[in-house]
């Protein structure tokens, strides 16, 4: 018996950009995308660790980006264009975590996480647009954080840029819909990721997130029905705690 490839690969042939893929949530997705049939391209700032991510995804395309910077947000938008023509999926993952009160908060901290976690998103997703624009299927998935919607302390920086990115993803959702392109912010809790190497108290691992679950929540968003919203994937350990 012959099998039905589209259940075993429910994202072939569907292009896809994942943004900070170089290790953690970022790299868990591109894997995931590419593992359901996507060609993916992944970013990062880092060349080494770039290229060290892309070989472990097969047919997987590296372009190095810092996706603060406008002039390489561009030029990776422009090999896609030449490479592909099209976008289908957009996966804004990139961001930085500054873990201080807020008396010790830097204008240079504030900066750097307004920066990458909402003015990346901005940047992408309109560069992106016109790809997004050709695609039968477009769907752009912005990597929140539960701390878009609750506030936890000595996160000041991290929680307003991530407040502004969801609100962000909301208005694109809106504006995008008439356009069939879809949005979907997915917004985990404590994830098992170098993130968590910030923290001044004891964490157990084991109770974390893992960047897997995050990046099946992707996977699930992207292979909804279509006559289906996801708006907003909301994911928390099991335990409840940290």
């Amino acid at each position: 018996m012959r099998r039905n490839l589209s259940l075993d690969k429910p994202l072939q042939n569907r292009i896809a950009v994942v943004t900070g893929a170089s290790r953690g949530i970022g790299f868990a997705i591109a894997r995931a995308l590419g593992a359901y049939g996507a060609e993916v391209v992944i970013t990062a700032r880092h060349r080494k660790s770039l290229e060290a991510a892309r070989d472990k995804i097969p047919k997987a395309l590296g372009v190095r980006a810092d996706a603060t910077r406008p002039s390489e947000v561009a030029r990776l938008f422009r090999v896609i264009r030449r490479r592909f023509g099209r976008l289908d999926i957009l996966v804004n993952n990139a961001g930085v975590f500054t873990y201080k009160p807020f008396a010790r908060t830097t204008l240079a901290d504030w900066r750097a996480n307004l920066e990458a976690n909402l003015t990346a998103i901005f940047l992408a997703t309109r560069a992106a647009l016109p790809l997004l624009q050709r695609s039968a299927c477009a769907h752009v998935i912005n990597i929140l954080s539960i701390s878009a919607f609750r506030a936890f302390p000595k996160c000041s920086a991290y929680t307003a840029s991530k407040f502004g990115a969801l609100g962000l993803t909301r208005v694109l959702g809106q504006e995008l819909q008439s356009e069939g392109i879809r949005v979907t912010a997915i917004l985990p809790g404590a994830t098992d990721t170098r993130m968590v190497d910030e923290f001044d108290f004891p964490v157990h691992r084991k109770r974390l997130l893992q960047p897997d679950d995050v990046a099946a929540a992707v996977v699930a968003a992207l292979t909804a029905p279509a006559r289906t919203r996801v708006e907003e994937i909301v994911l928390t350990p099991s335990s409840g705690r940290l």
